[in-house]
């Protein structure tokens, strides 16, 4: 999975001005940052997409000390979003654990994350991030 990721998904996301390593991104935007992040679970073979908002200069978690962009994760943020969840349902997950009689089922997963990328674009442009923060 993480190769038809980082050959699929991954040239998608530099394509649209994402920059930093697998699993977390970002993406500078006009006044705000969108994060992404991969989190595979460790029952299973699947995996989500979740994304966030956050200030574009960085913030304080609350606790330690401020965060530089290139440090911000979706993990740190409240309001955030797993991409495919609005199409499919709460908290949808790409799961990769049963093959298909045709195709490559790791191929179709990553894929199917390109697929739903404009919920991700609405999701971002319609979530403001003064909202997002985990509280102190």
């Amino acid at each position: 999975m993480d190769e038809a990721i980082k050959d699929t998904v991954i040239p998608f996301l530099r394509e649209i001005g994402f920059k930093g390593s697998y699993p977390h991104f970002r993406r500078e935007q006009e006044n705000k940052l969108n994060l992404l992040t991969f989190q595979f679970s460790l029952s299973g073979q699947k995996f989500v997409v979740e994304i966030s908002n956050c200030p574009i200069k960085g913030f304080n978690p609350g606790y330690g000390n401020d965060l530089k962009p290139s440090e911000c994760r979706v993990y740190y943020m409240n309001k955030r979003l797993r991409v495919g969840s609005i199409k499919n349902g709460a908290g949808y997950w790409y799961d990769f654990s049963k093959e298909p009689l045709f195709g490559d089922i790791y191929m179709k997963k990553a894929k199917e994350v390109i697929a739903n990328w404009d919920e991700a674009e609405n999701w971002w442009a319609n979530s403001p991030f003064e909202n997002s923060i985990k509280p102190e």
